[in-house]
């Protein structure tokens, strides 16, 4: 069920799987701090993207061995540097801009 809510987000989308992933770790981050509040929920909000990101990669991993396929796994590494790469500039950012 997963993969075909993926599948249909590409399909209604137009965007890549690759963008879909740097767009949906920003919309998590940003819904995350805006809930939590900058303050505090910075880190925790970095902390479910990675963890979204890879219940994500958890599950394409069961669905490769369910399928008797081999998992690709630089595709993996690559979905997750995707979707956690501008949570992390936000704590990067935010920790420099404290520090001064």
């Amino acid at each position: 069920m997963w993969g075909v809510f993926k599948s249909t987000m590409v399909e209604t989308t137009g965007l890549t799987r690759d963008a879909l992933h740097i767009h949906l770790g920003i919309v998590t981050a940003v819904l995350a701090i805006w809930v939590l509040g900058v303050s505090r929920g910075l880190l925790y909000a970095w902390l479910l993207v990675m963890a979204a990101a890879l219940a994500n990669e958890a599950w394409d991993y069961a669905s490769s061995v369910r399928n008797g396929v081999a998992h690709d796994w630089a595709d993996s590494v690559s979905d997750v540097f995707n979707t956690v790469l501008w949570p992390t500039v936000f704590v990067i950012v935010a920790k420099v801009r404290r520090w001064r």
